[in-house]
């Protein structure tokens, strides 16, 4: 690629034109005619992101062999456009360069021109992204790639101003032509190396208490002591670090690390990145207080911080957490929720031909909306932007805020929200997607467990239902998106573990067989269709995707792919009775260890997921037994009792509290607070006295459904921590003991 950077772009520029165009053999005789085709093929794409460039003045074709084929004929490279429909620079290439008649014009006439919603193929997006990445130092949509028509890519850009990209595709037309088999050789070269690097062994590490406390500390280095969050600006909220940081502070202690979650949830939650009207959140912040964001809406941080806010209430009692976990999932409910159930992908950054105009003020604004007094409460608490594209403008947060200033800025927002109301909305890319169904089926049903509220259960349940009757197919596979009443797109490893995890966390919630049978269903199409033998671990799609066949394995917005399939393995081995589910975990993990243990930022799903295997669940539902013995943790009531509520499999018994013989091990809760333990009257229910085939002498145990209760008074909150030990055995074998550690939130 150093050949083509070194090219003298103006100069090059004189040189082509129609005389390169002759070069190539193109045929300009019909460009309209082109066009025309082109809108008629995008107009009825699967993809709402394509439908929106139908009439762009170049002509795009999709992803697939004919493009290729066109390519190898006409000897054209292929320009290749990723990006997505809530992208707001997306939309000024499309303007300024897709819509220019000079730039299309050079497009149709040198190149096969691809247009790839990034949304409904993440992998091949992932790919081309790391392309440019490499070559450029940055990285962004829209992102522009150049490849040979085996999909070998040799440049990718991110945006630039239309000179610039006028100068490239010139400086590409010509080395196209001139150096035609040293453009060909650098994209073997590149694809080699990124094939080498995307599918690379790393050697496994033991995934020690040790290694996971460095890890944690490693990671917390890197916050933001003041405003949370990872680095200085553009942020990113990092999700998965954040769960795995919430982790570290359940399972041991960490308060370095909760401290760091904690910073960052309450800033963001403040800050002009959440959506203090409706609800929501935008994609990432351009200062480094979350005041100023980059005002897309996605599903998938919805649904990651809603988990994220649950997660921490859960763990934390604070109850500020719970309630930004509702207002975001009754944003989901309000706002992306299709009729059918199924969850819509995207609100745009954009609407009225500017990015933010439907969440921004004006001061001039206000003058007619608020009184005097309100219009000094947001000078002095919220503030106008001081500098960048919203210079003067007002984006709501609550930084500078007290307790008492909250009724009168809810006073506020309640006067602002049916203005708002009024605006017109950015528009929404109601394209139904499988892994970030997943991800919101998976908070709405977390919620429902640890908030007790039904709607949510109700909702995820709808969902669960609606992806599997409409994106599952006979052959067992799943297409990836749905759209317009259809399904299409092949499913990658990301939709096979991320619904396969959803429904273990339906299955925790409704105890209903029918999600974990077909959670186990999708890991054994996950196997058969991603898993690398020699590797241990999975590729990312199915043969025949992009320049090389890739792996996902490192966490950007969401987890990696390879991270939900070691969840979902360990946690598919804690609930069902299996030993080859437990051995495909380990080999896995041990696949997986040494990346994770590298690259602590991008392997967070992983350590989280190889803690919990290694070392136990620690959810409000958890499992004994290898899943015959089923405990939910239930938040307490006003009086400070907390449930455990246990089902135990048919055939199955835990020993009684009061074992009749001394050696056989008791069912004991204990509870604590801070760490220290907390003297409280613990209620086990009767047990029953019987005998059992391996012990001649008397038993006494508890079978069936029942409840432990600890009473740990009114006075102790905001959280406890709670230790059930139990030994589940049947009438033949015993196994072994077993701790299950909760956290439950106590109502006070």
């Amino acid at each position: 690629m150093q050949q083509l950077i070194r090219f003298n772009l103006r100069s090059v520029f004189a040189l082509c034109g129609l005389m390169i165009a002759g070069m190539l053999g193109i045929d300009w005789s019909d460009p309209a005619a082109a066009q025309e085709a082109n809108a008629r093929s995008l107009s009825n794409s699967p993809s709402p992101y394509l439908r929106l460039h139908a009439d762009d003045k170049v002509v795009w074709h999709e992803w697939g062999e004919e493009a290729f084929e066109k390519a190898r004929k006409l000897n054209r490279p292929l320009l290749v456009s990723f990006g997505y429909t809530a992208c707001h620079w997306c939309h000024v290439m499309q303007e300024k360069h897709f819509n220019d008649p000079a730039i299309s014009k050079t497009i149709n006439d040198n190149f096969v021109a691809v247009m790839v919603d990034r949304e409904r193929r993440p992998a091949l997006d992932e790919a081309y992204m790391l392309v440019t990445e490499i070559l450029t130092r940055r990285g962004g949509w829209p992102n522009t790639v150049f490849m040979t028509a085996d999909r070998k890519p040799f440049y990718g850009i991110s945006y630039i101003p239309p000179e610039q990209f006028t100068e490239l595709l010139a400086a590409i037309t010509n080395a196209w032509v001139t150096d035609h088999a040293g453009l060909v050789g650098e994209a073997d070269r590149i694809s080699g190396i990124l094939q080498t690097f995307m599918t690379r062994r790393v050697e496994g590490r033991a995934l020690t208490g040790e290694v996971m406390q460095a890890a944690a500390a490693t990671l917390v280095a890197k916050y933001d002591p003041f405003a949370g969050g990872i680095g200085k600006a553009p942020k990113f909220f990092h999700q998965p670090v954040l769960m795995f940081l919430l982790q570290r502070a359940q399972r041991d202690g960490d308060q370095a690390a909760l401290e760091a979650v904690e910073t960052t949830l309450k800033s963001v939650a403040s800050g002009g990145i959440h959506d203090h009207i409706d609800g929501g959140f935008h994609r990432y912040a351009v200062d480094p207080a979350w005041r100023v964001p980059h005002f897309e809406k996605m599903l998938y941080d919805q649904a990651q911080l809603a988990a994220i806010y649950v997660e921490a209430y859960r763990v934390t009692g604070n109850t500020d957490y719970a309630a930004v976990a509702r207002k975001t999932l009754n944003y989901i409910l309000a706002d992306l929720t299709a009729p059918e159930g199924g969850f819509y992908a995207t609100r745009d950054a954009d609407s009225e031909g500017e990015e933010g105009t439907f969440y921004v003020w004006s001061p001039a604004e206000l003058e007619n909306i608020l009184s005097a007094e309100e219009r000094a409460f947001v000078a002095e608490k919220v503030g106008v932007v001081s500098d960048g594209e919203f210079r003067g403008k007002i984006i709501l947060n609550l930084d500078a805020q007290s307790e008492a200033d909250r009724p009168v800025m809810a006073q506020i927002i309640a006067k602002l929200k049916p203005v708002r109301d009024h605006r017109p909305k950015p528009r929404r890319d109601e394209k139904i997607t499988v892994s970030w169904n997943a991800l919101t089926i998976t908070a709405m049903a977390r919620a429902a467990v640890v908030m007790q509220d039904a709607r949510y259960r109700q909702a995820a349940v709808k969902a669960a239902t609606f992806i599997w009757d409409n994106l599952h197919q006979t052959d067992g596979t799943l297409a990836r998106s749905y759209f317009d009443g259809a399904a299409g797109i092949d499913g990658e490893l990301a939709d096979y573990a991320g619904l396969a995890d959803a429904y273990i966390n339906l299955y925790d919630l409704t105890a209903d067989r029918l999600w974990l049978d077909r959670a186990r269903q999708l890991a054994q199409t996950m196997d058969r269709l991603f898993a690398d033998p020699d590797a241990g671990d999975y590729f990312a799609t199915i043969p025949g995707h992009g320049f090389a066949r890739v792996k996902s394995r490192t966490d950007a917005d969401t987890r990696s792919g390879n991270g939900v399939a070691l969840d979902v393995l360990a946690r598919l081995s804690r609930r069902i009775a299996d030993p080859e589910l437990t051995q495909r975990t380990d080999k896995l993990l041990a696949a997986l260890s040494g990346l994770a243990a590298k690259d602590n930022i991008g392997g967070a799903s992983i350590l989280a997921a190889a803690d919990r295997h290694l070392r136990g669940e620690l959810g409000p539902v958890q499992f004994a037994g290898a899943g015959r013995v089923r405990v939910a943790a239930i938040k307490s009531d006003a009086n400070g009792r907390v449930s455990f509520q246990i089902q135990i499999d048919d055939g199955w018994h835990i020993n009684a509290q009061k074992p009749l013989e001394e050696y056989f091990i008791p069912t004991r809760l204990t509870v604590s607070q801070n760490g220290k333990a907390i003297s409280a009257p613990i209620t086990y229910p009767d047990p029953e006295v019987k005998k059992l085939a391996f012990n001649a002498k008397p038993m006494a145990v508890m079978e069936g459904k029942l409840a432990i209760s600890a009473n740990v008074g009114a006075e102790f909150g905001p959280v406890i921590g709670a230790k059930l030990e139990l030994q589940v055995c049947s009438d033949k074998v015993c196994l072994l003991p077993e701790t299950l550690t909760f956290a439950v939130p106590v109502v006070n």
